[in-house]
């Protein structure tokens, strides 16, 4: 039986966040080989869009739909270790309809990932450019809070990447051994119950 797991805005900020997310790296990684175009003025615009993005989420974690609300997903510690050892043996004993333990563990640390990007983003705006909100409210960086906050924002995003990898991974694990589509359920909003 089918049922109504991911609502609108959920998909609409997973599939936006997979995109923006994708494009912020990219201009930073290959934006530099454009001699027309400056592509900083589109990676800041990707982290303000990312930041708009994430706290929304995390509103919506609050106040959204049954399975987009957080405690759904917050378990017990010995439903992790059940969960973890049920994907290493394809021996589930429980069906999740929204995310399993570790799924939801997943979009903890995501967001956590992407809040503290954001954060350091905003700050080394302020810190470096003399832009943006940190610089507009007049919010003092020191240079060795600004150094720090350079270093967390330049190598965070290859954490992240392993994270999504990971989560990748998770995806088609779980589709493999629960026969789910859950990629075409992250696009119709409808998993099997």
């Amino acid at each position: 039986m089918k049922e109504k797991v991911w609502d609108l805005f959920v998909r609409f900020f997973h599939w936006s966040l997979v995109l923006s997310f994708t494009a912020a790296y990219l201009t930073v990684e290959f934006g530099h080989y454009s001699e027309t175009y400056d592509f900083d003025e589109v990676h800041e615009f990707l982290g303000y869009f990312i930041t708009i993005l994430v706290v929304t989420r995390i509103i919506w974690g609050f106040i959204g739909s049954k399975y987009a609300r957080f405690s759904n997903f917050i378990f017990s510690p010995s439903e992790y270790i059940q969960n973890f050892k049920a994907i290493m043996t394809n021996n589930h004993q429980k069906h999740y309809t929204g995310h399993n333990p570790l799924g939801g563990a997943m979009v903890f640390a995501l967001l956590s990932g992407l809040l503290v990007l954001t954060f350091s983003g905003l700050t080394l705006l302020g810190w470096s450019e003399f832009t943006g909100p940190v610089w507009a409210l007049g919010i003092p960086v020191s240079e060795s809070f600004g150094e720090l906050i350079k270093f967390v924002h330049y190598e965070l995003p290859e954490l992240m990447l392993v994270l999504i990898g990971a989560h990748i991974l998770g995806v088609f694990v779980a589709m493999k051994q629960h026969g789910e589509n859950l990629v075409r359920a992250m696009f119709t909003g409808f998993k099997e119950s």
